[in-house]
């Protein structure tokens, strides 16, 4: 119940979710004659919008994938394994052909690009089955991973998995637990850019391990590389736009799992 209403509970910290919820407090005080109700409904419409814009999006973004791109060290120095957090791969469920990547697969297609560069001698995969339907075949992403990575050609022995971690948290225990058995002392992170603050934090407080991180799966150019605006450009930034939105959803759940992990002591 407790990891559920850990997934459930930020919803409403969202923007989408706050916005609505603020709306529906606002109808709720208009029906009732209150001065707020308006004020409280426009609030959420503002929320929501300011949220959806491309230009607060981007934002939002740089500020996390400029720290990551400041964290991952050049040249990439060598390690005892390379550990890929979970995250970007969907199974292979009918009717897929087998394993795809999705957003983020680029994690997995980063671990894989360390050992050809022979960076670490093993690729450590991970993340569990997260679902809260009944009977889902799905096996957790771990060995998802491990089957793809096979695919592309890195020799089973090669590949360890962590296939019991819910969580961020989780994952750094569990990886030190298995890096300390294994008498290892430095890690390859490597996870997608706007995770990658609150990862880097969460390992290097919950592994016990020199832990080196690796960047990836940006979702933007760098400012300096984005290119200059105009007319056209800046008008689009401010008008509301669904990807924005999931984009800027996606930065604030970052900012609000770092502060939470934080405050529990895990970052």
């Amino acid at each position: 119940m407790g990891f559920l209403l850990s997934k459930l509970v930020p919803l409403a910290l969202y923007p989408l979710g706050l916005g609505l919820l603020l709306q529906l407090s606002g109808q709720l005080g208009q029906a009732r004659r209150r001065r707020w109700g308006p004020w409280l409904s426009g609030g959420g419409i503002a929320l929501v919008w300011l949220l959806a814009m491309p230009w607060t999006s981007r934002q939002l973004i740089w500020g996390l994938e400029d720290r990551s791109a400041a964290l991952t060290p050049r040249p990439i120095p060598t390690a005892d394994a390379v550990v890929v957090l979970g995250g970007g791969l969907r199974p292979a469920l009918a009717p897929r052909q087998g394993v795809e990547v999705a957003e983020g697969g680029d994690r997995l297609l980063t671990g894989l690009r360390l050992l050809r560069q022979k960076k670490a001698p093993l690729l450590v995969t991970s993340g569990a089955r997260v679902s809260f339907t009944a009977g889902d075949p799905a096996p957790p992403e771990a060995s998802w991973a491990r089957d793809l990575a096979i695919e592309l050609g890195v020799p089973p022995k090669r590949i360890l998995t962590n296939p019991g971690s819910r969580t961020t948290a989780e994952e750094a225990r569990d990886i030190g637990s298995l890096g300390h058995a294994r008498h290892w002392r430095r890690l390859l992170l490597v996870t997608s850019a706007l995770h990658m603050p609150r990862a880097l934090a969460t390992f290097r407080q919950r592994s016990g391990l020199e832990v080196i991180p690796v960047a990836c799966d940006y979702q933007l150019p760098s400012r300096a590389n984005y290119g200059r605006p105009t007319w056209g450009n800046s008008l689009k930034s401010l008008l509301p736009d669904a990807e924005a939105l999931s984009q800027s959803t996606m930065a604030l759940k970052e900012h609000i799992g770092l502060v939470a992990y934080r405050l529990k002591g895990w970052g």
